[in-house]
C-alpha cells in the first residue's frame, strides 16, 4: 500500500510542476512606504538667552549707580551732617552737598540770630538721599527799648544794658546838667533785636573853662579838649617864649557849653612893631569847691583831662568788664556831688572783654616830663601829659602825679597820664 500511494503521490508532483509558467524575468512589486510626520519644530533659544543677558545687565548697572561712592552724590544713604552752631547759609550748603535738602524753622533763642541751634534727623544719622533735614534757627529775640531819658549816662548805660542792648553816646549842647541823657534812638517802647544798639543824646551842660595861659600849645590844646571844649590855637607877636600860650577867650573860670571854641593866643617868639602886647589879666581865684563832672563811659584818658580840668584829680584802678578796653564804668565820688579842689576821685576802668597782657606802670614821679615819657613808652605804654598846679617850687617841671600809679598793673598799650607841676 505504501507503493501505491507512492505511484499515486508522484503524478501529482507533474501537475504542480505544468503549472509553472514561465514568463520572462520575475515582476517585482514596489510597496510605497509612507514616510514618518516630521518632529515638531525646537523653540528658539538666543532671543531668550539674550533678554536675560540684558535683564542681568540692567540690574548690574542699577545696583552700581545706586551703591557707588562719588562723593556722597549718588549713594542710596547718606550720613546727616553735623551743622550745630553754624550759620544758617553755611549750614545750609553742607546739607545740600550730602544730597539732602533742607528745611529751615525758627525759634527765639539765647544764641546769636541765624545759628542753627538743631536738626532734625539728629547728626549722623543714616537716610536717604533727597530727604529733608530741619535746621532750627535761632530767630532774633525781640524786646522792648526802655526810657531813659532824664537819667544820668550812668544810669542809662545799666538800665539799656540790662535788656541785652548796645549803647552809643553822642553828646549835644545842652543847658541841662551834663550827662543827662536827652533823647534817645529807638524811641522808648520800640521793640527790637536783642543785642542791638541804642544811641542815647547826652547833655554836655556847662563845663568850666581851664585856665591854660603860660602852658605850651600842645599842653593847652589837651587841656581845653579834656574838659570838652574846642582849641583853636592862633600864633601872635609877643615876647614870652615862643610857642607859650599867652591869652584866651573865654577866660579861665567861665561857665560854658560843652563843646564850646576856646581861642587859644600862641607867641610867636617875635615883638610887635607896635610894642610889647599888653598883659593878660590875673585869672581869677579858683573856687574851693568844684561840681564833680560824669566822666563814665569815656575813654580813661579823656576821663582824667576832664577832672584836671575841674580842678580834681584821678586815681585809675582796671576792673574786668564787658565794656570796650580804657573805658570808665564807673567813679567815685559820683558825678554833680560837690567836692573840695584837688579831691581824687577814683575811675574804675575796663580791662575789656578779653584781657590781654598786663604791666606794671613804672614810678616817674619827680622825673623831668621828657625823661618819664620815655621810660613810659620804653615800658609799652602811651603817655599824655597834663598840668597840676603846685604850691612848692622844687615841684615846678616835674612829675608831681601818674595815673595808673607806679607800680600798678595796667595793659600793655594802654595810656598813663602824668602830671606836671606848674606854679
Amino acid at each position: 500500500m505504501t507503493s501505491r500511494m507512492r505511484r499515486r503521490r508522484a503524478p501529482m508532483r507533474r501537475r504542480e510542476a505544468e503549472t509553472v509558467v514561465e514568463q520572462g524575468a520575475p515582476v517585482v512589486e514596489e510597496e510605497e512606504v509612507v514616510p514618518p510626520p516630521p518632529p515638531p519644530p525646537r523653540p528658539l533659544l538666543w532671543p531668550w538667552l539674550l533678554l536675560l543677558l540684558l535683564l542681568v545687565i540692567g540690574g548690574l548697572v542699577a545696583l552700581w549707580l545706586l551703591t557707588r561712592d562719588d562723593g556722597n552724590k549718588s549713594a542710596s544713604t547718606v550720613v546727616v551732617p553735623n551743622v550745630v552752631r553754624l550759620r544758617q547759609q553755611e549750614a545750609v550748603a553742607r546739607v545740600n552737598r550730602k544730597g539732602l535738602v533742607a528745611r529751615i524753622s525758627t525759634r527765639p533763642s539765647p544764641t546769636p540770630a541765624g545759628i542753627v541751634v538743631a536738626e532734625d534727623p539728629g547728626p549722623g544719622s543714616h537716610v536717604t538721599r533727597r530727604s529733608v533735614v530741619t535746621l532750627t534757627v535761632s530767630a532774633a529775640q525781640t524786646v522792648a527799648v526802655p526810657s531813659v531819658v532824664g537819667m544820668r549816662t550812668a544810669q542809662a548805660i545799666r538800665t539799656l544794658q540790662a535788656k541785652g542792648f548796645q549803647i552809643q553816646t553822642a553828646n549835644v549842647v545842652s543847658k541841662k546838667p551834663p550827662g543827662t541823657v536827652l533823647g534817645q534812638s529807638p524811641a522808648a517802647g520800640t521793640r527790637v533785636a536783642r543785642g542791638s544798639t541804642v544811641i542815647v543824646r547826652v547833655s554836655r551842660g556847662l563845663v568850666t573853662v581851664p585856665n591854660v595861659v603860660g602852658q605850651s600849645r600842645d599842653d593847652a590844646v589837651q587841656t581845653v579838649r579834656g574838659a570838652g571844649l574846642v582849641p583853636k590855637a592862633f600864633a601872635v607877636p609877643s615876647t614870652q617864649p615862643k610857642g607859650t600860650v599867652v591869652a584866651q577867650t573865654p577866660p579861665a573860670g567861665k561857665r560854658v557849653p560843652g563843646g564850646t571854641p576856646v581861642r587859644l593866643n600862641v607867641s610867636n617868639g617875635q615883638r610887635s612893631s607896635g610894642g610889647p602886647p599888653p598883659p593878660p589879666p590875673p585869672p581869677p581865684p579858683p573856687p574851693a569847691s568844684v561840681s564833680v563832672p560824669d566822666v563814665t563811659s569815656l575813654p580813661q584818658a579823656a576821663a582824667q583831662s576832664r577832672l584836671n580840668a575841674a580842678g580834681l584829680k584821678a586815681g585809675v584802678v582796671y576792673v574786668p568788664s564787658d565794656e570796650t578796653q580804657g573805658t570808665v564804668v564807673s567813679q567815685s565820688p559820683q558825678a554833680n556831688t560837690t567836692q573840695k579842689r584837688g579831691t581824687r576821685i577814683q575811675l574804675n576802668v575796663s580791662l575789656g572783654p578779653t584781657p590781654g597782657e598786663q604791666r606794671a606802670v613804672p614810678d616817674v614821679l619827680g622825673q623831668d616830663p621828657a625823661a618819664a615819657r620815655a621810660r613810659l613808652q620804653a615800658a609799652g605804654f602811651k603817655v599824655q601829659l597834663l598840668v597840676q598846679q603846685v604850691t612848692a617850687r622844687s615841684e615846678v617841671g616835674k612829675i608831681v602825679d601818674e595815673q595808673p600809679g607806679g607800680g600798678k598793673q595796667a595793659p600793655a598799650g594802654s595810656t598813663v597820664v602824668i602830671y606836671v607841676g606848674r606854679a
